[in-house]
Parts: C-alpha cells; sequence; structure tokens
C-alpha cells in the first residue's frame, strides 16, 4: 500500500474515486466541488493506494498547532486490511513533523471498529455531542423519524496529544 499527500500529480483523476468511497461511507456526503475544495490549503488530505487504485483516503486540517481529522474512509471492499490504521498512523506521524499539540476528531458513537482504532492509537474521549449526525433511513422504506425530522446519532469528540510537545 502506498500513502500520498494530495495534490500528488493526477490529482483529478483520482478525486472521483475518492469521492466515491465518500458517498459510501457518509449518510450525508459532500458534493464533489466541496470535497475537492477539502483537499487544498488550509486542508491536506491523504490517499491510500493498492495499485493504482484508491482504497481510502483522510482529510485533515491545520490551523496554527490544532489539527483536526476532519473524515477518513476506507473502501468497503478493503476494509479490515490495515487501510485504515496506516491513514491514522500516517496523519499523526505528519502532525508530529508539523509540530501539533493535539489532533482532533468526531466519530459516530455506533462506530466501535473506529472507536478501538482511535483509542489504540492515543485518542481519548472527552466529550460526547448529543444527536450530531444524520441517521441513514431504513432500506425497507419505512423512515422511523414519523417525517417531521430525521434521526440522530451522538458523535464522541476525541483528542490526540503529541506526546513530543507535553
Amino acid at each position: 500500500m502506498k500513502l500520498t499527500i494530495v495534490p500528488p500529480q493526477g490529482f483529478d483523476e483520482h478525486i472521483e474515486q475518492a469521492h466515491s468511497i465518500h458517498q459510501e461511507a457518509q449518510v450525508s456526503p459532500w458534493k464533489l466541488s466541496t470535497f475537492a475544495d477539502c483537499f487544498t490549503k488550509p486542508y491536506y488530505g491523504v490517499f491510500a493506494f493498492d495499485n493504482d487504485k484508491i482504497v481510502g483516503y483522510a482529510i485533515m486540517l491545520e490551523v496554527v498547532d490544532e489539527a483536526t481529522l476532519m473524515d477518513i474512509a476506507v473502501d468497503s471492499g478493503a476494509r479490515g486490511k490495515g487501510v485504515g490504521r496506516a491513514l491514522v498512523d500516517f496523519v499523526i506521524e505528519t502532525s508530529v513533523k508539523n509540530a501539533m499539540r493535539e489532533m482532533w476528531l468526531e466519530v459516530r458513537e455506533s462506530n466501535h471498529t473506529a472507536i478501538a482504532l482511535y483509542e489504540s492509537s492515543g485518542f481519548e474521549h472527552i466529550e460526547t455531542r448529543k444527536n450530531y449526525y444524520t441517521v441513514k433511513s431504513n432500506d425497507d422504506g419505512n423512515d422511523k423519524s414519523n417525517g417531521n425530522s430525521a434521526q440522530k446519532e451522538n458523535a464522541k469528540i476525541m483528542k490526540w496529544a503529541n506526546p513530543t510537545l507535553a
């Protein structure tokens, strides 16, 4: 697997592949133009390649000495193969190189796999945002939100502190 900070050569040919992963992973995905903009300053992105196919990405924002993991996703066919771990390790290493004191992220409370990955990487649960994420409606077409408002799920706010700057 190869990890590359974006935009590399040929960025345009890869952004649609990454956006497809984003659309699959998110209940309310961003438009392609919004997604692509998140790979420009002050953001940076990382693509994970398996041969020439993008199998995951991460989007970071760094301001002064604080980093935020804005979005991360792995292609469903590549999950469980270390892609998410490689992306998280890469952004942590980059944050250390860039002298970031801390990194923040939000994760769905139900995403136990991601939470375990983040905790094993040194992230700590700081706070819970109540009713933060929209929940996908049932595939059977029976939306249980009563038509009044979408169902919501809590977000865990997690923080990683740079041990080299502690």
